[in-house]
């Protein structure tokens, strides 16, 4: 059997993934280092960082933090996870006001919902999945993974310290066990949360629990949770009860 040939990632149109605006000819970072130098040294990237740590403000409705992951398919909302959670969060009625959706993304840290219709150009970032680097044929560095993911959190620390008294709540729903039910490495928003938690030491609830995640898989699957995560109905009709009694709680 002869050896599997890598892809080159420049050779796959990234540009497919930008349903609305386009894809930034500098803002396409295929490998940990890449990655790593674009947190350090390109400057709409920095700037970005910066703004979120430094200078954003949420809007004063908003009363709960809701990280959610990004999507390779951009803009965010665009794509069929965001819609299941927008209309996860369309049947809270007249309370959806109150959460503040912020995407968790690489190499951007963290993005609000009010940025997603904004941006006109968008960005192509799988270079810290080790999966990814092997089958495209590119150098992953676990050194610059680390430290990528180190200076992500160190951001989004600087934000939820920043912000500790806008919120009531602060929750990450994103992919928190695999499919076997283990915390992997590949996880970045995991990790990312976890570390800007602990740094700021503004607490943030990570969802769903492992049974819901294990429900998931004894009733459709590993499968069902490896392609869906967070977006599967299950999952979000989760999040639904979990975000009604949270609510419920934080009236006054």
């Amino acid at each position: 059997m002869g050896k599997r040939r890598s892809r080159d990632p420049r050779s796959y149109d990234s540009s497919k993934k930008v349903l609305r605006g386009r894809l930034g000819e500098d803002l396409r970072f295929y490998n940990p280092r890449e990655v790593y130098n674009a947190l350090t040294s390109n400057k709409k990237v920095v700037g970005w960082l910066k703004f979120i740590a430094e200078s954003y403000t949420p809007p004063p409705e908003k009363k709960v933090l809701l990280f959610y992951p990004c999507s390779t398919v951009k803009p965010y909302h665009e794509s069929r996870s965001y819609k299941a959670l927008y209309k996860t969060l369309e049947s809270l009625g007249e309370k959806r006001r109150l959460i503040h959706v912020v995407a968790v993304s690489e190499p951007f840290g963290a993005v609000p919902e009010e940025y997603f219709y904004e941006w006109e150009e968008w960005y192509d970032c799988p270079g810290l999945f080790e999966w990814w680097c092997r089958a495209h044929g590119q150098p992953y560095e676990r050194e610059y993974a680390e430290k990528s993911i180190e200076l992500l959190a160190s951001y989004v620390a600087a934000f939820l310290k920043r912000t500790k008294s806008s919120y009531a709540h602060r929750v990450a729903f994103v992919r928190t066990y695999t499919s076997k039910l283990r915390i992997s490495p590949s996880h970045t928003h995991r990790r990312i949360i976890e570390l800007a938690s602990k740094a700021s030491g503004v607490e943030v609830e990570l969802l769903p629990p492992k049974e819901v995640v294990e429900e998931i898989v004894r009733t459709y699957g590993a499968g069902a949770w490896n392609r869906q995560g967070v977006a599967h109905p299950a999952a979000q009709e989760y999040l639904r009860g979990y975000l009604e009694r949270l609510l419920v709680r934080l009236s006054p």
